[in-house]
């Protein structure tokens, strides 16, 4: 299975562990890891996760107020997060960023 992160997802991703990283650096390492750990969840099994429509999933990270937001090619086996967004903000982000085929 192989993964890649939309390059807006990445910058969100690097975002918010400064925004973390400004509190506390271990603060930051942990969301880097539930981050992490979430990505391998969802590689690990990409078709369990709720369908959030488009053929989008999410996926709540553990310890954090954020969602994963991932598509799954199972042809290619292959996921590609969309997003890694605070619960509370802008919750269709992801949508200009779905695959058109």
């Amino acid at each position: 299975m192989t993964r890649e992160l939309h390059p807006l997802a990445e910058e969100e991703l690097h975002d918010s562990a400064h925004g973390y990283a400004a509190q506390s650096i271990f603060a930051a390492d942990r969301f880097m890891k539930a981050v992490e750990e979430a990505i391998q969840t969802v590689v690990g099994d990409p078709a369990r996760f709720q369908s959030v429509g488009e053929g989008v999933r999410g996926y709540r990270l553990q310890r954090f107020p954020y969602k994963l937001y991932d598509e799954y090619d199972e042809g290619r086996a292959h996921v590609r997060v969309l997003s890694i967004t605070p619960n509370k903000q802008r919750p269709d982000e992801w949508r200009h960023r779905v695959s058109k085929g």
